[in-house]
Formats: C-alpha cells, sequence, structure tokens
C-alpha cells in the first residue's frame, strides 16, 4: 500500500514548524517526567556532538585545503584569502545592520521571571572533549597546508618516498571526513528534530516559547531583507554596477538558488551554480574549479544571517552585547570556521556552536533558539549563499584574469 504523504521525506523545516506548533498547542499536557526525559535526550545528544566536533572541523578543513589538487600556491592563497574576507565582511555587516535594527527600539525580551522555572534534567550524561575545537581547527590548518607544500614538492621532485606520504595523509583525511559525514548526516542531523524538541519543551516549560515564536518574526524579516540588500550589492560593485550585467548575472543565477531554497542544499544545487558560473565568467575551465572549491567554504547567507540570530538572543535574554574586541574576535573565528562548514542542511550551526559560547556566553536556551532559527531560515540562507558563490566566481575570474595567474 502506498501512502501519498512520506513524512519522513518532510523537509526540515516543516517538521520544526510542526513540532513547534504542537508543543505550543499541548506542551502544557505533557507530563512532566516525559518533559525531563524530553529534555535529557536533548543534552545528551548536544554532548555527543560536542565529544565529535573536533574531528568533523579537522577532517572537513583538511579535506578542503587538500582538494588543491595541482593548484598554484598563489592561486589557492588568493582564492582562500577572499573567502575569508568575503566570510569576515558578511559578518560586519550583520553586526551592522543589527546595530540600526537596535537603534529602532525594537523590543526582544522574554516576560519578566519566565526563565525561572526551568526543568531539571531526567538524566545526566556528559562525554569529556579531550582535543578543543580551536586546537582541531589550527591543526589542521597547520597540517595540511604543510602537506600541500610536500606534495607540491614530492611532484617536481618525483620523490615517491615524500608522494607516498602525503598520499597516506590524504587517505586518512578521508576516512575521517567519510566517518564524519556519515555521523551529520545519517546519525544527528535526522535527530534534529528530536534535539530540539528537548529544547523547545523546556523553553516551552519556562514560558519563554510563546514570546520567541511572535518575537523573532522581525529577526527573520531582517535577516531576508539584509541578505536581499547585500547580495544586489555584491553583484553591482563586480560589475562596477552595470545594471543590465547585474540583471543577466542574478538571472543566469537564479535556477540554481531556486533549487538550492528548495533542498536547502548548496551542494545539490552545484551543477546548476556551475552552468551560472560558466555563462557568467565565460570562463568554464576556471568556473569549474571556483564553484565546487567554495561551495562548502563560501556561506554568505550564513554570515548574513547567523550573527543577527546571536545578537537578537543576546538581546532577548537582557544580555549586555559583547565589546567591539570579542565581536572582531567572533568574526575572525566565524569567517575562519566556516571552511570547516559541512554544508549539509543545517549544518553549519553545530560548527559555530563552541565559538558562540566561548566569546559571546550563549547559554543552552540561547543556542536552542538560534539552532531552530537557523534550520526554519536555511532556505533563503542557502539561496544567498549560492547568489553569492556565483558573485564571488565573477570576482575571481576578473581578479585572476587581470593578474595573468589565469587566462580567459
Amino acid at each position: 500500500m502506498r501512502f501519498p504523504l512520506n513524512l519522513f521525506r518532510i523537509k526540515l523545516p516543516v517538521v520544526l514548524i510542526l513540532i513547534i506548533a504542537a508543543i505550543l498547542l499541548f506542551g502544557n499536557s505533557i507530563p512532566l517526567t516525559l518533559k525531563e526525559i524530553f529534555f535529557s535526550i536533548s543534552l545528551t545528544l548536544k554532548s555527543i556532538l560536542l565529544f565529535f566536533l573536533p574531528l568533523i572541523v579537522f577532517s572537513y578543513l583538511s579535506s578542503c585545503i587538500l582538494s588543491f589538487k595541482k593548484g598554484i600556491l598563489t592561486f589557492i592563497s588568493i582564492l582562500l584569502a577572499t573567502v575569508f574576507i568575503s566570510n569576515f565582511t558578511g559578518t560586519l555587516a550583520s553586526y551592522g545592520s543589527f546595530l540600526l535594527f537596535d537603534s529602532l527600539n525594537t523590543q526582544i525580551s522574554l516576560p519578566s521571571g519566565s526563565l525561572t522555572n526551568s526543568l531539571t534534567p531526567f538524566w545526566s550524561f556528559n562525554i569529556p572533549v579531550f582535543i578543543s575545537n580551536d586546537l582541531a581547527l589550527y591543526v589542521s590548518l597547520i597540517a595540511s597546508i604543510a602537506i600541500s607544500f610536500i606534495r607540491s614538492f614530492a611532484e617536481k621532485q618525483n620523490n615517491l618516498a615524500l608522494l607516498k606520504i602525503t598520499q597516506t595523509f590524504e587517505k586518512f583525511v578521508s576516512y575521517i571526513k567519510q566517518f564524519s559525514s556519515f555521523f551529520l548526516t545519517r546519525i544527528f542531523i535526522p535527530l534534529v528534530p528530536i534535539f530540539i524538541t528537548g529544547y523547545m519543551i523546556e523553553l516551552q516549560h519556562s514560558g519563554s516559547l510563546n514570546q520567541i515564536v511572535t518575537s523573532y518574526l522581525p529577526i527573520c524579516l531582517l535577516i531576508v531583507s539584509l541578505q536581499i540588500v547585500y547580495i544586489l550589492l555584491m553583484f553591482g560593485f563586480i560589475s562596477k554596477f552595470n545594471f543590465n550585467f547585474s540583471y543577466t548575472a542574478i538571472r543566469n543565477v537564479l535556477p540554481a538558488a531556486i533549487t538550492g531554497f528548495s533542498t536547502m542544499s548548496s551542494i545539490a544545487a552545484m551543477p546548476f551554480t556551475l552552468q551560472a558560473a560558466e555563462k557568467n565568467t565565460n570562463n568554464p575551465n576556471l568556473a569549474r574549479i571556483l564553484i565546487p572549491s567554495t561551495v562548502n567554504i563560501h556561506m554568505v547567507g550564513n554570515s548574513l544571517a547567523m550573527p543577527i540570530m546571536v545578537f537578537a538572543c543576546l538581546l532577548t535574554f537582557n544580555v549586555p552585547m559583547p565589546d567591539f574586541q570579542n565581536i572582531i574576535l567572533f568574526g575572525l573565528s566565524f569567517a575562519f570556521a566556516q571552511f570547516a562548514a559541512s554544508g549539509v542542511p543545517g549544518g553549519t550551526i553545530f560548527i559555530m556552536i563552541p565559538l558562540m559560547e566561548k566569546f559571546l556566553g550563549l547559554t543552552p536556551d540561547m543556542i536552542s533558539i538560534i539552532t531552530t532559527l537557523n534550520i526554519l531560515l536555511d532556505a533563503p540562507v542557502t539561496a544567498a549563499t549560492i547568489f553569492g558563490n556565483s558573485a564571488l566566481a565573477i570576482f575571481l575570474n576578473n581578479l585572476f584574469t587581470k593578474l595573468k595567474i589565469v587566462s580567459n
């Protein structure tokens, strides 16, 4: 017997909306013990995630850098530096737009005393983390760049011994990435609804979920509006504000953006993004390098959206905004950490959690709100990222051609 609706194929944002609606309607009817069990499951899943996170960061960042098989070092350096600057600039734009939003005295606050009735976990399960996320990030960066240099030298000198060492390291990274991808896509991501449910129940129990649902609509509108304006400015800047070129380039990217919006995956939309880049650059060979290389590391949509979510949560919980030094440190770390982003629906947030906790002092309640908002907005965020990658491909094509690193 065939069913017209396969519940296992419902998109994650739809599932989250259904979960939030159900908890809003029936949360008061859930027995206290069951609430505590769900909350404990969420805390357990978070502990498991944080245990594997250094491995995920190491494998994805190393794989990204090592993917430049025969790239000229200048080419790689310019590409990575441009991606980093773009991600960081997006973070600053997000911060600036939120300051403007906050200056309008828009109120986003939880009811007084709503957080005092917190749930107590039914059980406690904590896995000790032996390697910090930061250490994994730095080790991955240093090791993979060193291996890239050694590989380049060994290929020129035809040194088989050194080539074998680099190949062994690449296989090691590949195996870890396969495991990390399996953990994220097959284990953790499917459990995200349960992961969110526990925190949402805790928020409902404390009386704050109703306020979150009603108060965060302006934030969602701010994020989408900023993304539209920022993308238009990117294409305008690259084309020297040539309307016809910008219009044609954006029109070429639309099929990819629509695909990304529907699938919430920039990887799923990559064939269409590649077609658009080939048309917009008139340089198919370079486009076939740039798009696959940046699909997982140039996250304009996340750079614009996630900081706003973070600052909105701080405002919600009456936590003072961080000083400018911490904002800059967070922005730099945030831009750098996106090189290790997983590129799966809703996956980037899990890489960023330690940074939010370290530099901005976010609590589990805040993380749950940001995680929910991030996944709910993953469709427009992915579309914005695809537009951003397409604009970057045009910019890099112009830059590399001007520097005579590649020919057009």
